[in-house]
């Protein structure tokens, strides 16, 4: 596979990027990383940004951001559909590594569904279960249903939801689905590496 990997230099890479992961991904009107947000992040530090092109034409990217001063958040990996399963992804989470090293940076996360959650468990990331349900002060039966399970991060906030992390030692779907159903839950694996 002849491909180049490289952080963009110059503005129009970025909305080169953006608008490749946006066509394969399909964003919403609403999604909460625009091609602005992007745009910021390249002026912050480019690495951030890493693309793939074959033949002078995008066919990978990693779209990241700093989550704080010791860990950079994955917003998007995209890799062209001729070259899934060819080794594109890993080749740019790599680069997106050694990155985020340069950058002081000791972690990195991302969410994950489908397919992406063996992609990110093959190449060393460590699930948890992101657990939300509608209304302030659910907590107590959030935790009814994962008694006997590490949690990691909670909050009742006044956004009108209460939300858990919890440390399921793998993926497990019959937990995530039995969450879903019983409580009504909006639930996802976030994965993290350290580095």
């Amino acid at each position: 596979m002849s491909v180049t990997i490289f952080s963009p230099i110059i503005k129009e890479e970025v909305i080169d990027a953006y608008n490749f992961a946006k066509n394969i991904l399909k964003f919403s009107k609403d999604h909460p990383r625009d091609l602005n947000f992007y745009i910021e992040v390249f002026n912050e530090n480019p690495k951030y940004i890493v693309i793939a092109k074959k033949n002078d034409k995008v066919v990978g990217v990693v779209l990241s951001s700093k989550e704080n001063e010791t860990s950079l958040l994955v917003g998007e990996l995209v890799v062209s559909k001729e070259l899934r399963g060819e080794g594109l992804g890993s080749l740019l989470m790599s680069k997106i590594e050694d990155n985020a090293k340069t950058m002081k940076k000791n972690q990195i996360s991302l969410g994950a569904v489908g397919k992406a959650e063996g992609f990110y468990l093959k190449i060393g990331y460590k699930p948890k279960l992101f657990i939300q349900v509608q209304g302030n002060n659910r907590l107590d039966e959030i935790k009814q249903q994962v008694k006997g399970v590490r949690i990691d991060w909670e909050s009742s906030g006044d956004d009108g939801y209460s939300k858990i992390i919890i440390d399921t030692n793998g993926i497990n779907k019959n937990l995530q689905k039995m969450l879903e159903e019983n409580l009504n839950a909006h639930t996802q694996y976030l994965f993290s590496k350290g580095l």
